[in-house]
Parts: structure tokens; C-alpha cells; sequence
């Protein structure tokens, strides 16, 4: 935990994720955390919305009627548009993009350190 300095909530959240988890998982647990979310600016909504229709993994619900109004939503869209090379035209947008990888980077670190030593002990 401290190796990576990620906060008890998150810690939390990396013991709760089961074993086999998938990529889908991983992006809502990391978008959940709160040392990535960022705040969802009007100017923001337009451009996160029209990534939103190009990322793979979409949000449960009607689709039409998904707009991404949230801190979650916003890092949900921005790591998925990250992976897929999307290039955003706002720079705050980029800026917060690469700030947000260097957490998820982080994140997953700790993740990858807690299964690998979960697994020598059986637990994982």
C-alpha cells in the first residue's frame, strides 16, 4: 500500500475485486477511485460525450440517453480513451488524461503486487 502510495479506500477496493476479473472490472474499480476523478467542467461535456460513443465498454442503461455528467463517468471515458489513442482537441482534457494514466498506473501496480503476493499464500 505504502509502496505505491495508494489510499485505504482504494486498497479496499483492490481486495474486494475477485481473482479472475476482467478489463471491464478494472475500469470501473479504477474509475471509482477518488485520486483519479476530476471534476466534469461544462466545456468538457460535449467532447466527453463524443468519446463516450467511441470507447468499447459502455455504461448499463439505454445508450441515447447516457451523457457523462459525473467525476466516475469522466474517468471511465478518459482511461478507455487513453487505451484507444483517442486524441481529445481540449488540453485541460489531455492534461487530466495523462494525469489520470499516471494514477491508474499506480493503481494497477498495487493491484498486480497484492494478486502476485495473495497467490504464493492461497488467498488469491
Amino acid at each position: 500500500m505504502s509502496r505505491n502510495f495508494i489510499d485505504f479506500e482504494t486498497m479496499k477496493s483492490i481486495v474486494k475485486l475477485p481473482h479472475d476479473c476482467g478489463p471491464l472490472q478494472l475500469l470501473h474499480m479504477l474509475s471509482r477511485c477518488e485520486k483519479i476523478q476530476t471534476p466534469v467542467r461544462r466545456a468538457e461535456k460535449k467532447e466527453l460525450n463524443e468519446a463516450y460513443k467511441l470507447v468499447k465498454y459502455k455504461f448499463e442503461g439505454p445508450q441515447s440517453k447516457i451523457r457523462i455528467q459525473t467525476p466516475e463517468q469522466k474517468a471511465f471515458v478518459l482511461l478507455q480513451s487513453s487505451i484507444g489513442k483517442h486524441h481529445f482537441r481540449d488540453a485541460s482534457l489531455r492534461r487530466e488524461m495523462s494525469n489520470i494514466l499516471d494514477g491508474a498506473f499506480r493503481i494497477l501496480a498495487a493491484v498486480e503486487e497484492y494478486a502476485r503476493v495473495g497467490s504464493r499464500n492461497g488467498q488469491v
